[in-house]
Parts: C-alpha cells; structure tokens; sequence
C-alpha cells in the first residue's frame, strides 16, 4: 500500500499490531479510498456497516467514540429503537473480521464504559503521518522553506483521493471527511507558499489557476495566484483575478474581500514592487486540527451585529408547584460566571411526555436572563411530534434573529460556523426545547465561554459538551393536590380530599395531565370531584378527558410508539393485559417464549421512550418494572384498536 511508503517517521507499531509469522505491519488508509492492509494483504471489511464504523474508529483512533456517535452516525435523526443492540451485533461482527485477520480483537479494538476506542499507534495511519508532516513544514516555513516544501510533499503524497471515498458516510464521519478536505487544501496553500518563498512563482501558478478554479470562493488560492502573477509581470491578469474572486463572493456569500486581499490589490494598482519571499499578505494556512471531534472547518468571518439583542424567550410561567428545588438547582448551575468551571454549558431537562420540562426550562430562563445581555434565543425541535425541526431550519432562523443577512451557506457545517462566529464574544442564552436527538442538537450548540444552553429531552442525549442533567420526575401527591386545587378552587378541592387526590393518581401526577383534568373540572361545576373521579375510573377513554384544545397527553405517547419497533409493540400492548402492576424479564420470557436477551431489549426500549420504569431492585437482584399510570392506560387502548382492527404478521417472539 502506497500510502505509507513515503513517509518513514521514527517509532514503530506496538507488538500486538504484528502477526505471530511474519511481523507483517497492520496500516490503516483514510486519505482516499478507506484501505487496512496486513503486510500485502488487503483485510479492509466489505459490510458496508462494518466499512462505516471501524473508518469512524481509525479518524479517531485512541479516543473513545461513544454509543450516541456511531448512532448518530448510522442512523442520523430517525434511530430505530433497538439501535443500541443493533450497534453491538456490528461491533461484535468487526471483532470476528478481524480475529479472521489474525488480529488480537480485545487488543486492537477495546470496551469503555460508554463506547468503545481503537488503540493503533500514530505511524500505522496515514492520516497520523500526514499531521506530523504537516506540523514539521508549518514549522519549517519561516526559517527553512526548503526544508518546509520537502515535508509538505511528503505530506501531500499520502492522499491517493477524497478522504474515505468508497464509504457510505453518516453525519458524523461526513463531517471528518469534510475536515481532512480542508486540512488537505491548508497543506497545498502551506506548499505553495513554500514555493513562492523560494521564488517559483512561475512554476506554481499553472497549479493554482486550477486550485482557484475549483475553489472559486477560496481566498488563499487567489492571493498566491495574484502574487506569483504579480512576480512574474503579469499585473494585468493579476487584477482579473481579484475581480473574478470579488465577484463570486458578492454574488454566492454577499461578502467583499478580505482585508489583507484589498490591501494586495492596491498595491498591485499602486505599482509597488512584489516583495521577495512569501505573498503580499499574510497568508499561513490554519493548522489541521486533530482528528478528535466532529467539528466543522472555519468559514469566511460573517457580519456581526453590535445592535441587534435577540429575546425570543417564550412566556414565564411563573412559580411552579413543586419544583422549586430543581429550579433553583439549575438556575445555580446555568447562572452566568466567569469560566465555565464556575457553571456548566449545557444543562439537560430529560423527563417523560408531560411531566413539564419545557415549563420548566422557561422559568430557568427568565431567572437568569438579565445576566445575558447577548440575547436569548429558542426554538422548538419538536423532537416530540411527527415531524421534527432540523438542525438546518433552527440555525436559519437562528441567524435571522442575530440580524445576519443573508445569503447564508448552503451546508449545514458552514452555517453552524457562521452562527457561532456571530456568537463566540457574545453572552447568549439558548433554549432547545424538545430535543429528539444527539446529531439534531450539536449544530445549534455556541462556543463561547459566556453562553449557555438550556435543552428539554424525552431521552438522555449522551455526550454533549460541559452539561449536566436533570431528571424530571412527576410530581408527588401534596403538589399535585395543590396543582389540581389551584385549577378547580380551593374550597372545592378541600371539601372533598380524598377524590381529587385520586383523580391526581389516575393522572398519574404529570403536570400537564393535572392541568387538564383540572380545567375540566373548573368548567365543570355541577359535576363533584368525586363524580369526576367514577368517570376517569370507569372510562376506557380516560384520554379523551385529559386533553385540552392544543395539548393531548395521547398525542405525546403516539409519537413515541410509533417510533417503537413492531415486536416492542406487541410486547407494550401484551404487557397492559397483565393484572400485576410489576414484573421481570422472566415475565415477558413466559409470555413470549423468547431469548431472555430478546425480552432484555425490548424492556429497555420501553423504559428509554418512558412506557415502562424500573422500581428499587428485588432481593434477588433482579431488575423490576411497572408501568406509568397514564402509559399504561394508553397501551390498553392500542391493544383495543389492535383487537378491532385485527392484522396478519409474525408472532411476537420473532417480530421486528
């Protein structure tokens, strides 16, 4: 494999990375078509889904890569509910093909806590020797241009295509790729400027009229072009190239050149002389970054604006009952400081459909929203409805708001840099409200040290920077009698306790549930607690009376169950038939007649959408669950509809 030849750094690969026979060395190739080769055998996987992980896995190699992003990565925004256990069956796929290889698999490929990470030292990647060598040139530049240009091309030697060509990418490696195509271009300006130090100016300017062809936006390219023109007395064609690139990026981007590029071009006008060594501005390429996060490559500077202080907080709902412990809690954990080791980035409201995480979230907000005079923005993800924002729809709107004008970019990566370009300095509050997923909420996320971000999930979104969560529970019974009471009249409420503390069970103490039967009752006044309570009781439509004309606790579970697979369904819906309001896996493993690790996965699932949760362990140690008060009415009404509505399919034990 050519790839690794040219470049014969110091330090060898650890003893587990030969085989027992020959010591043949295990290279790994991303800089083009994805390639692993032992000694002359290719032993790259040709699975596709195996392909795409262990590629994710060598981009960055010696950091653990977590479950959130190989999901993120297979699947995006719509992971299928056993997601978790499909990834393992890949993984343990991958360990086969490489023990097939004659591979130590536990060696090479090693279990963390929350993922997993390939250990392969830096000289058996060519993207590792491409680093190096690009540090050494970058270095090199101002004392030792030859010295630099020698390194820069063995550097540019190692790529043999498109980083990953032959993969089918996700969001999270497109994103890599994306990176190593603008690493590769910072190390052909970094060459070009070698040459041009060196006074080849006619030499490299056929290369870089097809560089600024191809990259018709690209300022660098166009820079050294217009200088190894000027050099070689063509002012004239020098000029033309500036107006061409000043053209592009008030037609594609709305921008007029660069500063240091304006400059360039009046000395041209000016007739000064073209300086001897390097461009007529200052022109280093950024250093690639290491290949240890997904995040996008720098952008052209975007207009900021010093005026404009967006506030798009949705209402206060003022004191909320029963909350004003976690409230405080946050808004101790959100509150503006001076570093972010003083407060966290990112703080996380998970809970179950109605249990008030976006009420919450704006009472956050408004307590802490005078120490960001940046501006407060929010956007609903709608993580919860059928159809979700995207990421790409919420930055526009984002952008909007801070008063950048467009044309915006096209890709999502450059208009997440645009966004946080505008809000690096700035103090921001942000409110995601219903985040569906990882790879839906990282675009929107600000660097800043003075910013902070307020999230509201049904599920935990793993690894997101500097966070901390927050388990909304539903509320317990003096709060939710209080709630209900504050609704339907305190006297009423009082005269008879012991009926709305019932009705505030069958409501299975969500707020937005107690908000509902609450307001019935207060248009209800002739019908008694107690009277009200017999119909929830009593009516297999409890549903029905627990909505309001834009809320319906109903319409929240839909949306979760039809993301559930079919087999978890039918184990929902089988479930809700029995008498006992806790059971095992053992339970399920009865009714099914399926593998104990079948019915494990399944349960997960439905405690991961919030149909079912865990209760304190049994003596045996054996994990218990039992279902929400409200899930549980739900699943007996799609087992109803299921029963009218009969339909042919597999048993449960072998549906998907």
């Amino acid at each position: 494999m050519q790839m690794i030849n040219s470049v014969r750094p110091s330090g060898t690969c650890d003893s587990h990375f030969f085989t027992q026979r020959a010591g043949a060395r295990v290279k790994y190739g991303v800089l083009g078509p994805f390639d692993v080769t032992l000694g002359t055998r290719n032993i790259t996987p040709t699975a596709p889904r195996l392909r795409q992980i262990l590629a994710l896995l060598v981009v960055q190699s010696g950091r653990t890569v977590t479950l959130a992003e190989l999901i993120d990565e297979m699947w995006g925004d719509t992971p299928p509910v056993s997601a978790q256990s499909t990834l393992q069956t890949y993984i343990y796929k991958l360990r086969k093909s490489l023990e097939g290889s004659g591979l130590d698999s536990s060696e090479v490929l090693r279990t963390r806590p929350n993922g997993y990470v390939l250990e392969v030292p830096d000289d058996c990647i060519d993207l590792r020797l491409f680093d190096r060598a690009v540090a050494q040139g970058r270095k090199a530049l101002p004392e030792a241009p030859d010295k630099a240009l020698e390194h820069l091309k063995e550097a540019l030697a190692l790529w043999r295509g498109p980083a990953l060509t032959d993969v089918s990418a996700g969001e999270v490696l497109t994103a890599h790729a994306t990176r190593l195509q603008a690493d590769h271009l910072s190390a052909l300006e970094l060459k070009i400027e070698s040459e041009l130090k060196l006074r080849n100016h006619r030499a490299v300017i056929p290369e870089l009229t097809s560089l600024s062809a191809a990259h018709p936006l690209h300022e660098g390219f166009h820079s050294l072009l217009m200088h190894a023109l000027h050099c070689s007395g063509r002012r004239s064609e020098a000029l033309q190239v500036y107006n061409r690139l000043r053209h592009a990026l008030v037609e594609e981007l709305g921008l007029e050149p660069s500063d240091p590029l304006q400059r360039a071009q009046q000395a041209i006008l000016s007739g000064d002389p073209a300086p001897h060594t390097g461009p007529p501005a200052p022109l280093q390429a950024p250093a690639p970054q290491p290949h240890v996060a997904v995040t996008p490559a720098p952008i052209t500077s975007a207009p900021a604006s010093t005026v404009v202080r967006p506030a798009q907080l949705p209402p206060d709902p003022g004191p909320l009952i029963g909350q004003g412990a976690l409230v405080d809690s946050a808004i101790r954990a959100t509150g503006a400081a001076e570093s972010m080791e003083e407060g966290v980035g990112v703080l996380l409201l998970k809970g179950m459909p109605g249990v008030g995480k976006s009420a919450l979230a704006a009472r956050i907000a408004h307590a802490v929203r005078d120490q960001f005079t940046g501006g407060q923005l929010y956007v609903d993800l709608r993580g919860s409805r059928p159809r979700a924002t995207s990421p790409d729809d919420a930055l526009t709107a984002f952008l909007h708001a801070a008063g950048i004008p467009e044309p915006y970019p096209r890709s999502l990566d450059e208009k997440s840099s645009l966004f946080r370009s505008w809000g690096v300095e700035r103090d921001i509050l942000l409110v995601l409200d219903d985040a569906l997923t990882h790879s839906q909420v990282t675009p929107l996320l600000l660097d800043g040290m003075k910013s902070r971000t307020i999230i509201t999930s049904r599920v935990n979104l793993y690894n997101l920077p500097n966070s901390r969560t927050f388990e909304v529970s539903p509320l317990g019974r003096a709060e939710s009698f209080q709630l209900l009471a504050k609704a339907m009249g305190w006297k009423r409420a009082e005269k008879e306790h012991a009926a709305v503390e019932l009705i505030a069970e069958m409501c299975g103490r969500l707020p937005l549930a107690l908000r509902c039967a609450g307001a019935r009752l207060a248009a209800l006044p002739d019908v008694s607690p107690r009277q009200f309570a017999e119909q929830l009781y009593r009516d297999n439509r409890r549903l029905d009376q627990l909505q309001g004309a834009d809320v319906s606790i109903r319409d929240r579970y839909l949306v979760a169950y039809d993301r559930l697979s079919g087999r978890e369904r039918a184990v929902l819906r089988l479930l809700a038939l029995l008498r006992q309001r806790e059971f095992t896996t053992a339970t399920l493993v009865g009714l099914l007649g399926c593998t104990e690790a079948v019915a494990e996965t399944a349960l997960a699932n439905l405690v991961e959408h919030h149909f079912l949760h865990t209760v304190p362990t049994s003596p045996d140690g054996e994990t218990t669950y039992s279902f929400h008060e409200l899930s549980r009415v739900f699943a007996r009404e799609r087992m109803e509809s299921e029963l009218a509505e009969p339909r042919g399919g597999a048993p449960l034990a072998n549906a998907s």
